[in-house]
């Protein structure tokens, strides 16, 4: 009987150290309860989560479509030239240039000296002074030290009269309707920035051969313009505001251009009307509406009816 005491009394503090374990772990999982109940209620859905896992499938991203406004452009192709060109030369032969005082780019004004001509050898006549008729931009020059001063080849300066530079480009018809003189524009020479400008002529008939028609676009600012360098234009002719998607969201599906949409717990591919661009989004001008949530990017493992853990995203630009 001692023993069976002893035995007892070396068992009863074991079961009391379980006991406590066991009301510790109650007290944990009442609290956690607690808590994910308050979790559900800041968060919607949240509880509903924690009880259904959801439907078995790849994780996507998914984004709002939002409205946007995109800017209606046309693009046009051309190069640098003068709005007015005045062409420089000697006004006899028989010169040769012996000082040239001027240089491309350089700004001048009228009756400042671009050049010293003399007299080739065995020739009449005294020094000359070669002087700019007009201020402007000096946009070329041929004159060298030493070489002939000629009346009736290349002139010695070319310049662009009050500094004025613009682009001339060709379009065809179909954007000729939409071009207008006053329209703003920007024009990005090669191998530099871009330059404001305005749309100041539009030529109403195109070139029976090409088709083409012209454009002049007058440039803000001549700085560091060089004459006859080639330029991309791109005039504003209005603007669109309508639903937007990320451009990775657009597949091509058997009717067109398609977007996949999250329909509770699986897609649905939405046939869609597309409008303008913009650098990173499309507009969308059917079969979308504002809020529909958009699979970011519609990668070639999504199908019709799939079940996907969608997951939103605030920033279009996120990925799957």
């Amino acid at each position: 009987m001692t023993h069976g005491r002893a035995e007892a009394g070396r068992t009863d503090p074991d079961r009391i150290r379980r006991r406590d374990r066991d009301e510790e772990r109650d007290v944990s999982r009442r609290r956690f309860l607690t808590l994910l109940a308050a979790c559900a209620g800041v968060v919607p859905g949240l509880a509903g989560a924690a009880a259904d896992p959801g439907p078995a499938g790849p994780t996507v991203s998914v984004t709002r479509a939002r409205t946007r406004c995109f800017a209606d452009r046309v693009d046009v192709t051309g190069v640098l030239v003068p709005r007015q060109e005045v062409q420089v030369r000697p006004d006899r032969d028989g010169l040769r240039v012996a000082q040239v005082l001027a240089r491309p780019l350089d700004e001048v004004r009228a009756g400042q000296p671009l050049a010293q001509l003399a007299p080739e050898d065995g020739q009449p006549g005294g020094p000359v002074t070669l002087r700019a008729p007009v201020a402007g931009l000096v946009g070329r020059s041929t004159a060298v030290v030493g070489a002939p001063a000629p009346t009736r080849r290349d002139p010695l300066f070319v310049i662009a009269a009050r500094g004025e530079v613009e682009l001339a480009a060709e379009a065809p018809l179909a954007k000729l309707d939409r071009l207008a003189p006053g329209q703003p524009a920007s024009v990005r020479p090669i191998g530099l920035g871009p330059v404001t400008g305005k749309v100041r002529l539009v030529t109403p008939v195109a070139d029976p051969a090409t088709q083409l028609g012209q454009v002049r676009i007058l440039l803000g600012s001549a700085a560091d313009i060089r004459l006859g360098l080639f330029a991309r234009g791109t005039v504003a002719v209005g603007e669109s505001c309508g639903v937007a998607v990320p451009f990775s969201a657009l597949v091509n599906g058997s009717d067109g251009p398609a977007v996949y949409v999250s329909a509770g717990r699986t897609i649905e591919a939405r046939p869609v009307g597309i409008g303008l661009f913009s650098e990173d989004e499309v507009e969308i001008r059917s079969g979308l509406a504002e809020n529909d949530l958009v699979v970011v990017r519609a990668g070639p493992f999504l199908r019709e009816g799939d079940a996907v853990r969608a997951v939103e995203v605030a920033d279009p630009r996120s990925r799957n």
